[in-house]
């Protein structure tokens, strides 16, 4: 694939990172497209994406973008004339951020660039907004990514990060004691920044952004197949036993009434995200 960057000067060469293509298919399939098509994200999407003000015309940069799910609303919402740029550490993501022919006419908008959100390759005052989804959870240094969203963004320009808060997940299920065992050790264990959601308008604040505001949204799921359920419910439970926090018979017996209650048609999983967005001053 090759990677456009138009009119965006590149100040280090870009990173080779990633993941093949069998584990990049398997990881949007399971997770990234899966949860990005549930109702309360595509509203939550639409919400945030209206409260950055993206517009026609506009040059935008999502950091992170995985496998193009926010990516291609942004394109959406820049074109005919603005660009769209997603960058990954990822070039088997990549390429299936890359816009298909049989697809939208997105081509022309949509740009692709490998790169690491702590060492971002562009100049700084690239672009009119600046956004992160859900990366900056599983980033080492959050305070060094931040910065760096700012440096990129023009005066005047807007950065926002939409990121999780590990420690708000629900799941029904009737052992209480048990149930907060395996989400504090799937909240602490499964991420680099359980907190991030949180800690973000103090960041924001560190980083020099003015006009600093902040928006939660409830992504909540009654499928017992989508993300919230398969991804942060028994997953969770596996993690927590690899950590000792709960044994093999305890997460069995946890397993077997969590399907109990969705057998009965009573399940509800979710979690909390927080939008935070804010202005570079002029």
């Amino acid at each position: 694939m090759a990677h456009r960057t138009g009119q965006f000067s590149l100040w280090r060469p870009d990173l080779v990172r990633g993941i093949d293509a069998e584990r990049a298919h398997e990881l949007a399939e399971r997770s990234l497209e899966r949860r990005g098509s549930s109702q309360d994200e595509v509203a939550a999407r639409a919400d945030y994406l209206e409260l950055l003000g993206i517009g026609p015309g506009e040059r935008v940069l999502e950091v992170g973008c995985g496998s193009g799910v926010v990516l291609r609303d942004m394109a959406r919402k820049v074109a005919p004339n603005g660009a769209a740029v997603g960058l990954d550490l990822s070039l088997a993501l990549l390429e299936l951020a890359q816009p298909r022919p049989e697809g939208e006419a997105l081509g022309s908008v949509v740009l692709l660039c490998e790169g690491d959100a702590g060492w971002l390759p562009f100049r700084g005052g690239a672009f009119d907004a600046v956004l992160a989804v859900t990366t900056l959870i599983h980033v080492p240094q959050p305070e060094r990514a931040v910065a760096e969203l700012v440096r990129v963004v023009r005066p005047g320009g807007r950065v926002g990060v939409f990121d999780r808060d590990n420690d708000s997940y629900i799941i029904s299920h009737p052992d209480r004691d048990l149930t907060r065992r395996i989400v504090a050790s799937g909240s602490e264990h499964t991420t680099v920044n359980p907190w991030i959601g949180r800690q973000l308008p103090s960041l924001f604040a560190e980083a020099g952004l003015c006009d600093v505001r902040v928006r939660g949204f409830v992504s909540l799921e009654q499928d017992l197949e989508g993300f919230y359920a398969t991804n942060a419910g028994e997953r969770w439970a596996d993690v927590a036993v690899r950590v000792g926090t709960i044994t093999d018979v305890e997460r069995q017996q946890w397993v077997e009434q969590l399907r109990a209650v969705q057998a009965a048609g009573g399940f509800v999983a979710g979690l909390t995200h927080l939008f935070v967005w804010g202005v570079r001053p002029e």
